[in-house]
């Protein structure tokens, strides 16, 4: 018998911001959120709660903003609203399982 794996996809969110690549989904929980920050040699998964998706992302990125904030000390950076209308839609693997033939 063999195995196959099988891969399933969720929908995400995905912005490069503050030179940080952002991933963000929504959860099975009602108020529950994904996302997954990610730059040169560093990968942050977080789980966090907020009431919508507009929320949502200011939340992860003001975690983006202040991360570049806390390296460099730069107040040049811009605002978290800026890039708010500038996710783009994205395929997700999710975790994969393997089925038997």
């Amino acid at each position: 018998m063999a195995t196959t794996d099988v891969v399933e996809f969720k929908l995400a969110l995905a912005l490069d911001a503050y030179g940080i690549e952002l991933r963000l989904w929504k959860e099975p929980g009602e108020r529950e959120w994904g996302a997954t920050l990610r730059d040169d040699s560093n990968i942050v998964d977080c789980h966090f709660e907020e009431d919508n998706l507009t929320l949502a992302k200011l939340h992860v990125l003001g975690d983006a903003r202040n991360r570049v904030m806390s390296r460099s000390r730069s107040s040049e950076l811009p605002g978290c609203n800026t890039f708010l209308d500038s996710w783009k839609p994205v395929k997700m693997a999710k975790r994969g399982h393997s089925i038997s033939r």
